[in-house]
């Protein structure tokens, strides 16, 4: 009798009105197997995902964890069984220290949060010690930095021992200084017979950590093969067929565009007093992109904040090109001057889940006057407006009317750049745009950057994938324990050059 696999899958349906996310999909995966999955936003990876970890219930099919029949109706049952995910978006308590938030949630500790933790530290410190993990039980979550905080999920999960282990874009806020760390622990994991399913745009990850690669298009499994041998073009043609994302070539170098923004001296504080960033000067020209890039937790996020009016810098200037500079300007006066903003964070800061698209849509232009007459909302302009962005940016949704949380993030992210974009910004501060997305839309959202550049728009690109970037930026800086380094022409440095500005301290 042939080993029976850790899980299967047969058959796995799950449909969204008119919109089939799961259609059909079978497949197995074996105790210390490491597989990927790939697939272009919206392709019903994360679907597939939840259906597994017990966050919905599919409309057909059945699962089987070690030949047993396995009927999922919470995340919790899905953790009894022995099943983990870690999610993209973390879910961690930020006011609430390492200890306290491995105990949440976990009835062998949940009724000790008032004492010492011990039997959590001790089982959790062996767990993290045989995995080479630094785990700080005393440390507020929101100190740590993104890396540090994943692990702290990984850590969560792995301490109630699952057979199978679920990472949804787990490079997605790493830099590739902490990349290598997961993967050893991954490969730990798996020599010690945990399962483990990796969904990543990133090609790289795939190439680098799994024996299998799984493929899924439209809601169904395409290609199902081993990892050996295939190079990242391989899987791009696996990915989109013959359709090859292509980048629009960028036109001639900028020579003397107008200064849309300049600061001197830009200074920020964190809340604890520690200095975010430390006397920032740099201008963004009309008919650039300057590319901002860093380890994240360096004082990237603060400085996106202060030039887009969400925060108030602590010292120095920032002057626009309209003339009312050196005074704080918050984010409404800038919208209305020609500034937008593209969050990094678009689920906390860049659109309302249970909203309807047009509502998500109107969120920055509420007082357009083509949308809004003398207080009065003229619904059909926005139903109008939608439907060019859907048709316009390729957005897949089940319906004009249906709700954010009902698209994939890729195609939540495509109505957030088409919205920020419809009042044909001077200024557009990007931050991470493309983290998470497929090859296809990352090259679509840089064209659409691209475009707006050849049109005499500025870009101030935020991003911490070098590699990404360096094609569409005209200069780049970065940003190393606050303190900036650059901007310089890309065409007069290197990668190499650039990226030990990032690990300079």
């Amino acid at each position: 009798m042939a080993d029976i696999p850790l899980l299967r899958l047969e058959g796995i349906t799950k449909r969204y009105g008119s919109l089939i996310a799961n259609d059909g999909v079978s497949l197995t995966l074996d105790a210390g197997e490491v597989m990927g999955i790939l697939g272009e936003n919206g392709a019903g990876k994360s679907t597939l995902m939840n259906v597994i970890s017990g966050l919905i219930r599919p409309d057909g099919g059945t699962m089987q964890l070690n030949g047993q029949a396995l009927v999922l109706s919470s995340p919790r049952e899905a953790a009894e069984a022995g099943i983990g995910m870690v999610h993209q978006h973390f879910k961690l308590v930020g006011a609430l220290t390492v200890a306290e938030n491995l105990a949440l949630g976990d009835p062998r500790w949940g009724r000790r949060m008032l004492l010492g933790f011990g039997g959590l530290r001790a089982e959790i410190g062996v767990l993290a010690k045989s995995l080479g993990v630094d785990v700080d039980f005393d440390v507020r979550v929101d100190r740590l930095t993104v890396g540090q905080q994943q692990r702290v999920e990984i850590m969560k999960v792995l301490s109630r021992k699952p057979r199978l282990l679920i990472l949804d874009e787990p490079t997605a806020v790493l830099s590739q200084e902490e990349r290598p760390a997961l993967f050893r622990m991954v490969a730990g994991l798996a020599a010690q017979g945990t399962a483990v399913i990796i969904i990543s745009h990133k090609l790289e990850d795939i190439l680098e950590s799994c024996r299998r690669v799984v493929v899924m298009r439209h809601g169904k499994v395409v290609n199902n093969s081993d990892v050996r041998g295939k190079s990242r073009e391989d899987l791009i043609r696996l990915l989109v067929g013959d359709e090859m994302p292509v980048l629009a070539e960028k036109s001639g170098a900028v020579q003397s565009g107008q200064s849309l923004l300049k600061t001197a001296g830009l200074t920020i504080k964190r809340p604890n007093g520690t200095v975010a960033l430390h006397e920032a000067t740099f201008e963004v020209r009309r008919g650039e992109i300057l590319a901002l890039c860093g380890v994240e937790g360096n004082g990237q996020s603060e400085l996106v904040r202060a030039v887009t009016g969400l925060l108030k810098p602590d010292a120095g200037r920032l002057d626009y090109w309209f003339g009312e500079g050196g005074d704080y300007l918050d984010a409404a006066a800038l919208r209305r001057q020609g500034v937008c903003h593209i969050p990094e964070d678009r689920l906390k800061d860049g659109v309302l889940p249970d909203a309807s698209l047009g509502d998500n849509f109107l969120l920055t232009h509420l007082g357009c006057a083509q949308f809004n007459r003398l207080g009065w909302l003229r619904p059909k302009q926005v139903e109008t407006a939608v439907e060019e962005a859907v048709r316009d940016y390729a957005i897949k949704t089940p319906s004009l009317q249906a709700a954010m949380s009902q698209l994939s993030g890729g195609n939540q992210q495509k109505l957030v750049l088409a919205r920020e974009l419809a009042s044909h910004p001077s200024l557009i501060v990007a931050a991470h745009p493309t983290r998470g997305l497929d090859v296809k839309t990352i090259a679509f959202i840089n064209n659409q950057l691209l475009e707006r550049r050849a049109t005499g728009a500025g870009v101030l690109l935020a991003s911490a994938d070098l590699a990404e970037v360096w094609p569409i930026a005209d200069r780049i800086m970065v940003l190393s324990a606050g303190r900036l380094h650059g901007p310089v022409a890309v065409s007069e440095t290197t990668l190499q050059e650039v990226g030990r500005w990032m690990t300079q301290r």
